[in-house]
C-alpha cells in the first residue's frame, strides 16, 4: 500500500453577520408577507423577522383602508419566530379572526387567513409573483384599463375580451381562495380585477369571443379540491363596442352560468332580434319623471303610430335601444320583428351583405343564402344604433333603400320589396361628419324626419334614484340578494355625480354594489372609486365640465389625476399620428379617426396640440407642441 499524506483542512470564523442571516433562515427567516384584499384591490406588505405592523382604517395605522369594516387602528401583526405570525386585536369593533375563531391575540402561520371586517389577509411565506398583484387591481383600475383597449381596439380595427368569474352563488367562497389559480391561467398582458369579494373581471387585450371562450373554459375546469368556477364572456366588436356594455354583457352571462354550464357567452352577433335584448322598455310612470323625458316619452306615443325614420340622439348610455323599443312596441308594427343591428360592430366588407343578404357564392365564404336584416325585419322595424360609424359606400346603398323599399342581396339582381320601418340612433354630429365628408347629408336628410334628442342622466338629476331603485331590483332577482335600498349619503353622491356613461354607468354601478354589499342597504362605501371620489374634488358644475373626457371624475386623487393624464397622452398621440399622415391636413384626419372636424379641433385645444413647423422629412413630420397645461374643461361628442 502506498503512503498517502493526510490533508489538512483549515477553517476560518465566518463573520458575525453571516452567522446572523444563517440563524435567521434556520428560524425561518425566509421572506413573508401580508396580501390584504379590499374591496378596492390588494396590497401586500413585507413583515421581517420582529418586525411589526398595525391595519387599520386611518392614521396612526402603518397599513390603511378606507372600509368602515375597519376600526381606526384594527389589529397588529408582529412576526416572530418559526415563520409565525402573532395577531393581536387593538380592540376593534368589528373583532379579528384566524382561522375562523375570534382572537383577542392568535398566532397565524404561513396560509392561514386572518379576517378583519371585509378585509382579508393571507400570510405568505414569500411574496406572491409580481405578475400575480399586477392583475388583480382595483374594479376602477380596471375601468380605466377596459376604456383604453376598447379605444385602441376601434382604432386598430382589433379584439378585446372580458370575462367575469366567480365562485358559485350559493358559496362566497372569497376571490382569495382561488385567484392565484385563475391568474396562473392567464398572459402577462393581461388584467385581472376584483369585481366584488367573491367575483373577478379579466381583461383580455386582442382576443378574440373564440379565444376569450377557451381561456373561460380552462379557469373553469373542475380540479379536485379546486373551488367551482363560472364565467361569463363578452368580447369587441362582437358583442359590444363599448366598455360599459361589455361589462353588462359579461356580468349578464355570468349570471347564467350554471353547473352544467360553467361558461356563458353575451349574446353577440352584428344583429339581435328586438325579443332577445335585457334592455327592455321601463315603467314610465316609474322611471320617467323629468320634464325632458316626459316631453320625449309623449312624442314617442304619437310617432310610434307613424312610420316615418326616427334619428334618436344622445351621448353613449343614455337609453337610445331602449326608446327605439318603446317606439316599436307601442306602434301597428309590434306583432312583427324588430331586428337591431349595432354598425359598429360589422366588418366594413361585410355591412351590405349584413344590411341586404346574399346569395352562395356571391363572395368566398358565403357557402348558402343569407336574408339580410332588412327581410328579417319584413313587417316590422329595423334599428340602426352607432350609425355614424356605417362605412360611406354602405350609406349610398342605405338611402337606395329608403327611397325605393327595396333590396338587392349582393350577388343577385332581383330586387326584393320590404315594408320596414328605420329607426337610427348615433351619439355623434351627423352635420359635422358631413362638413368633413364621412357621411352622406342626403342621408341625414332622409333619416331625421323626426328627430329625438335624449338629455344626459346628469341633466336628469330626479330619475337617478327611480332608474338606481329599479336596477336594485334586478340585480336582486338576479343575484338572489335582498338589498333594501340605498342609504341617503349614497343616494345624494350619486345624484352629484356627472355619469359621464349615463344610464348604463349608473347601471354597472348598482348591479356591482348590490353584489359587494355586505349590510341591507347600499352604503358609500359600496360605489365605485370614481363616484366616491368626485364627491371629494370640484363642484358638481365643474364635474359636469369634465364628465365626458374620460375616466375617472375627481381631480383630488392623486391614482386619478394620474390615469386621466395617461388617457389623455393616449388620446394625444392617436390624433397627433393621424395629423401626420394626413400631413397636418385637419379635414382628413378627422376622416381617419372617425371623428367629426369640430371635435377634432376642439380636442386638439382642449389638448394643446400644436403645429409648429416642418421637419425633416418634410410636412408629414411637422414638428409639434403639445400644452401641459392645457386644460380639459369641457366635453366633446
Amino acid at each position: 500500500m502506498s503512503a498517502r499524506k493526510s490533508e489538512i483542512v483549515q477553517t476560518v470564523p465566518l463573520p458575525s453577520s453571516a452567522v446572523d442571516a444563517l440563524r435567521q433562515a434556520r428560524r425561518g427567516g425566509l421572506p413573508i408577507a401580508l396580501l390584504a384584499y379590499h374591496r378596492d384591490g390588494t396590497e401586500l406588505v413585507e413583515l421581517p423577522l420582529g418586525g411589526s405592523l398595525v391595519i387599520g382604517r386611518a392614521h396612526p395605522a402603518d397599513v390603511q383602508f378606507d372600509d368602515d369594516s375597519l376600526s381606526r387602528e384594527h389589529a397588529r401583526f408582529t412576526r416572530i419566530e418559526d415563520g409565525v405570525v402573532r395577531v393581536e386585536d387593538l380592540g376593534s369593533l368589528n373583532g379579528t379572526w384566524v382561522r375562523g375563531e375570534r382572537v383577542t391575540q392568535g398566532e397565524a402561520r404561513v396560509g392561514d387567513e386572518v379576517v378583519l371586517g371585509r378585509v382579508i389577509v393571507n400570510v405568505c411565506e414569500r411574496a406572491p409573483e409580481a405578475g400575480v398583484l399586477s392583475g388583480l387591481v382595483s374594479h376602477e383600475r380596471f375601468r380605466v384599463a377596459l376604456e383604453e383597449e376598447v379605444v385602441r381596439a376601434r382604432f386598430f380595427g382589433r379584439s378585446a375580451a372580458v370575462l367575469l368569474v366567480r365562485a358559485g352563488r350559493g358559496e362566497r367562497v372569497h376571490v382569495s381562495r382561488w385567484a392565484p389559480r385563475v391568474r396562473d391561467t392567464l398572459r402577462p398582458v393581461d388584467k385581472m380585477a376584483l369585481y366584488s369579494l367573491d367575483a373577478v373581471a379579466i381583461l383580455l387585450p386582442e382576443a378574440t369571443l373564440a379565444t376569450a371562450l377557451e381561456v373561460a373554459r380552462a379557469i373553469t375546469t373542475p380540479r379536485p379540491g379546486d373551488v367551482p368556477l363560472f364565467a361569463g364572456v363578452a368580447a369587441s366588436p362582437e358583442t359590444a363596442t363599448s366598455a360599459e356594455k361589455l361589462l353588462e354583457g359579461c356580468w349578464a352571462a355570468a349570471q347564467g352560468a350554471l353547473p352544467g354550464r360553467p361558461v356563458q357567452a353575451a349574446p353577440c352577433g352584428p344583429w339581435t332580434w328586438g325579443g332577445a335584448s335585457e334592455e327592455k322598455p321601463m315603467n314610465e310612470r316609474e322611471v320617467v319623471v323629468s320634464p325632458a323625458m316626459k316631453k320625449i316619452h309623449a312624442s314617442v306615443a304619437r310617432l310610434a303610430r307613424s312610420s316615418i325614420p326616427i334619428l334618436i340622439q344622445g351621448e353613449t348610455g343614455t337609453g337610445k335601444e331602449v326608446l327605439a323599443r318603446a317606439l316599436h312596441e307601442q306602434g301597428p308594427r309590434r306583432g312583427r320583428p324588430m331586428v337591431c343591428l349595432n354598425c359598429g360592430a360589422v366588418p366594413p366588407q361585410l355591412v351590405e351583405s349584413t344590411l341586404f343578404g346574399h346569395e352562395r357564392g356571391a363572395f368566398t365564404g358565403a357557402s348558402q343564402q343569407q336574408k339580410g336584416i332588412f327581410e328579417a325585419a319584413d313587417g316590422g322595424t329595423v334599428f340602426l344604433d352607432e350609425i355614424g360609424e356605417l362605412p360611406f359606400p354602405a350609406q349610398a346603398a342605405l338611402l337606395r333603400v329608403l327611397e325605393e323599399k327595396r333590396v338587392t342581396r349582393v350577388g343577385s339582381n332581383k330586387a326584393i320589396e320590404v315594408d320596414v320601418r328605420l329607426i337610427a340612433a348615433t351619439h355623434r354630429d351627423l352635420e359635422a361628419m358631413c362638413e368633413a365628408g364621412t357621411f352622406r347629408l342626403d342621408l341625414v336628410y332622409r333619416l331625421n324626419t323626426m328627430t329625438l334628442t335624449l338629455p344626459p342622466l346628469r341633466e336628469r338629476v330626479e330619475e337617478i334614484e327611480p332608474l338606481a331603485m329599479h336596477f336594485l331590483d334586478q340585480a336582486n332577482r338576479a343575484n338572489e340578494r335582498h338589498i333594501r335600498g340605498i342609504e341617503p349619503a349614497a343616494l345624494a353622491l350619486m345624484q352629484s355625480y356627472s355619469w359621464a356613461g349615463n344610464v348604463r354607468e349608473l347601471r354597472n354601478a348598482i348591479e356591482r354594489a348590490v353584489v359587494i354589499a355586505e349590510g341591507e342597504w347600499i352604503s358609500v362605501q359600496d360605489l365605485p372609486e370614481r363616484v366616491r371620489a368626485a364627491s371629494r374634488s370640484a363642484a358638481p358644475a365643474e364635474r359636469a365640465a369634465e364628465a365626458d373626457v374620460g375616466p375617472p371624475s375627481g381631480a383630488a386623487s392623486s391614482d386619478a389625476g394620474s390615469i386621466r393624464a395617461r388617457l389623455q397622452q393616449y388620446e394625444a398621440h392617436l390624433i397627433v399620428e393621424a395629423l401626420r399622415e394626413a400631413q397636418w391636413n385637419q379635414t382628413e384626419a378627422a376622416r381617419k379617426l372617425e371623428m367629426p372636424l369640430r371635435t377634432l379641433v376642439h380636442r386638439m385645444k382642449v389638448l394643446g396640440i400644436k403645429k409648429l413647423g416642418y421637419g425633416p422629412a418634410g410636412p408629414s413630420s411637422g414638428v409639434y407642441a403639445i400644452d401641459a397645461g392645457a386644460s380639459d374643461d369641457s366635453s366633446d361628442d
